[in-house]
């Protein structure tokens, strides 16, 4: 399954609060480290776990924000870890893991989330 969702960086009004809505601590202190481009960050995370709910084929409401989490490795290449209900929807669909790609331009950012056996 995949998912894929789009942000208009200009459409985050007021990225501090969003970010605390659906971030866990260590993506604040990631996309904190971000201040030139901080909306710009966020949107990317807001866009992740929009990919993520799509290919995990559910509604807004049906997990938390919380139970995905974006992380990078050392090179930069991002991926989510997913928890509780998040990782048992994984689970169900007989998936072993997500695997993600981002794109970042000044004023729009995307993500693709694809569902791996």
């Amino acid at each position: 399954m995949i998912g894929i969702d789009l942000q208009e960086v200009a459409r985050i009004k007021d990225a501090e609060k969003l970010l605390g809505k659906i971030a866990l601590d260590g993506e604040m202190a990631y996309i904190k480290k971000f201040q030139k481009d901080f909306s710009m960050h966020v949107a990317a995370l807001w866009a992740v776990k929009e990919a993520v709910f799509k290919a995990l084929d559910l509604k807004s409401g049906q997990i938390s924000f919380k139970e995905i989490e974006l992380c990078h490795k050392d090179s930069g290449a991002p991926y989510v870890v997913l928890r509780d209900k998040a990782k048992q929807r994984l689970q169900e669909l007989g998936f072993r893991e997500i695997e993600i790609s981002l794109s970042h331009q000044p004023t729009i950012v995307g993500a693709v989330a694809i569902c791996v056996k």
